[in-house]
C-alpha cells in the first residue's frame, strides 16, 4: 500500500488519554497506533498469539484477546480502527515513505511542543512491538530514528527482553507470565510492567522490588520511574475475566 498524502501518524498528546496524563510532567507525547495483533494482515507483536489466526502457542502472550486496542476509540469509532490498520499496512508495504513521513512528523512535533514551552517525547508502539531500533531510513544516511533525534525521548512498552536500545529510547519489560523472560529482564536493568490483581491499591513492593505507580501516568523513562523497579498496574478488567486469566498456566495478571 502506497502511502498517501494528508495521513497523520501520530495522535495529538491532549486526545490520547494515556498522554494526556504526561502533561502535568511538562511532557507531551505523541503516540504511533498501529493495529494491534496480526488484524491488519500483518504481525505488530511477535511475542503475542495471533489474534485473526487464533495462535495457541504457549511460549506466548494471549494478551492479543484482552488488548487494549480493542477498546475505546476503536470501538466507538470505527474509523479509528480503520486508520490504524491502513497505517499498519503502509508501515510493512511502503516502509521507506513511511519512515520519511513520521520524520517530519516527529520534527514538527518537537517544534509544536517546545514553542509551548513543553517536553516532546514518543511511543512509537502503543498496540505493537516493532523493533524500531533496527530500522534504518534511507533518505537521511541509513540512520534509525533514535539517530536523528539523539536529544528526543522516546520510550515503549515490550515483551523482548533482549532488545538492544539506544540511550534515548527507554524500555519497560511488559511481563506476560513467562517468569524466566521476566527475571532476565530484571538481571539485565530493565524496569518491569506488572498488571496487579488489586481493586485500588499497588504494594510497596514486590519480588523485592520498589513498586511504582504506572497508572498516574504513562512516561516510562527512567528520569521519571527510576531504575531496576516494578511499574504497577492495575488490572481494568471484570472479576469473570480476571479470574479466568489466573487459571492459566502463565498468567499476564500477579497476585500480591
Amino acid at each position: 500500500m502506497k502511502l498517501t498524502k494528508n495521513i497523520k501518524l501520530l495522535s495529538d498528546p491532549q486526545a490520547n488519554y494515556k498522554a494526556n496524563k504526561n502533561i502535568k510532567l511538562n511532557n507531551e507525547t505523541y503516540f504511533l497506533s498501529f493495529a494491534h495483533s496480526d488484524i491488519s494482515g500483518h504481525n505488530v507483536c511477535p511475542m503475542a498469539n495471533k489474534l485473526i489466526a487464533k495462535e495457541n502457542n504457549p511460549k506466548k502472550s494471549n494478551c492479543s484477546s484482552v488488548c487494549v486496542g480493542y477498546n475505546g476509540n476503536a470501538q466507538t469509532f470505527p474509523n479509528v480502527m480503520k486508520s490504524r490498520i491502513k497505517k499498519t499496512k503502509m508501515f510493512f508495504e511502503d516502509r521507506q515513505n513511511f519512515m520519511n513521513a513520521l520524520v517530519k512528523e516527529i520534527h514538527m512535533a518537537i517544534d509544536r511542543s517546545n514553542k509551548k514551552g513543553f517536553e516532546a517525547s514518543f511511543r512509537l508502539n502503543s498496540y505493537s512491538d516493532i523493533n524500531w531500533e533496527k530500522i534504518k531510513i534511507n533518505k537521511f544516511g541509513n540512520n534509525s530514528i533514535f539517530e536523528l533525534f539523539p536529544n528526543t525521548q522516546f520510550y515503549d512498552y515490550s515483551k523482548l527482553e533482549n532488545r538492544n536500545t539506544p540511550s534515548n529510547y527507554s524500555l519497560t519489560y511488559s511481563h506476560f507470565g513467562n517468569w524466566n523472560a521476566t527475571k532476565r529482564a530484571i538481571k539485565k536493568g530493565l524496569n518491569v510492567a506488572m498488571v496487579f490483581n488489586k481493586k485500588d491499591k499497588l504494594p510497596n513492593k514486590y519480588k523485592g522490588l520498589s513498586v511504582v505507580n504506572g497508572d498516574e501516568n504513562d512516561l516510562r523513562t527512567p528520569k521519571n520511574d527510576g531504575k531496576g523497579v516494578i511499574v504497577g498496574l492495575l488490572a481494568k478488567m471484570s472479576k469473570q475475566a480476571i479470574e479466568t486469566e489466573l487459571k492459566k498456566d502463565q498468567s499476564f495478571i500477579v497476585n500480591a
